[in-house]
């Protein structure tokens, strides 16, 4: 696609200052861990099949999560997180990993991304990698927010690393920022900067207090008011007084009807697939 190779191009005269990969570079595998739902969630391992997200999964490449309408999921992006209590009979449902086991408390410190999915939001996870070149680490992270809405607050990046989130028309390039972005392409940054390319268009730059909209596809600056909200948002996830996110285990029971494989049996509302 156009806007994809555009946005590429972008990176490679702007953000990407080094693209030169160690022979003897080493493959670290990274992760997607559930450290927080409010309400209900659910995720397939691609061959869309769906089975009830829980606290304290590890997800990775070929994924897709879904929350509910009103819910909310808290992703940690990268090492394996392995502070785990021992599961109890009525937290687990029939599901290829459902041998899980539930946080008792984690807290994701500034050096972690961390994505919010809102309510009614799908995302999937395209790539999810890390190799060690010895003095620094290069990652390599793409999602597809195929509908809804998240937040998101990713660490400075090293200057070959990438991390780019899909959407229906367009493609964004996120560095070291604190943003949301919806699935229909509005871009909104309250710390950093990012990239988007929206139906094919060049690349623009979003900065702090910055918005992108893919109705007139300009950047705006952001009212008080529009960047009260945003900051509200961001401060609400990150705390920047003390430079963690903290997050508590969901304490909702998660009943699976054996025969649907739904929370609550046959009386949960329809997804929206």
């Amino acid at each position: 696609m156009k806007f994809a190779q555009a946005l590429v191009a972008a990176l490679v005269g702007g953000f990407v200052l080094n693209l030169a990969v160690s022979a003897h570079a080493q493959s670290t595998k990274q992760y997607a861990t559930i450290v927080r739902i409010q309400g209900e969630a659910r995720y397939t391992i691609g061959d869309n099949v769906w089975h009830p997200l829980l606290v304290g999964q590890t997800l990775g490449p070929g994924n897709v999560i879904q929350s509910a309408v009103n819910a909310e999921v808290d992703i940690v992006l990268g090492n394996k997180i392995t502070k785990r209590i021992d599961p109890t009979s009525d937290k687990i449902g029939p599901a290829p990993d459902a041998n899980v086991r539930g946080l008792i408390s984690y807290k994701a410190v500034a050096t972690q991304n961390v994505i919010r999915m809102k309510s009614d939001t799908v995302l999937a996870i395209d790539k999810l990698s890390a190799s060690n070149m010895g003095a620094d680490t290069t990652s390599d992270t793409e999602l597809d927010l195929r509908q809804g809405n998240i937040f998101g607050s990713v660490k400075k990046l090293s200057a070959a690393s990438t991390y780019q989130i899909k959407t229906r028309n367009g493609m964004a390039a996120i560095r070291g920022t604190t943003f949301t972005l919806s699935a229909n392409g509005v871009l909104t940054v309250t710390d950093g900067s990012c990239l988007i390319s929206f139906n094919g268009q060049p690349p623009q730059t979003v900065n702090a207090g910055q918005q992108f909209d893919p109705a007139t596809g300009q950047v705006t600056t952001l009212t008080p008011e529009q960047l009260s909200s945003a900051q509200q948002t961001a401060v609400q996830t990150f705390t920047l007084l003390e430079g963690v996110i903290s997050f508590a285990n969901d304490k909702t029971t998660v009943y699976v009807s054996p025969t649907s494989g739904n929370p609550n049996g046959n009386n949960h509302p329809a997804w929206p697939f």
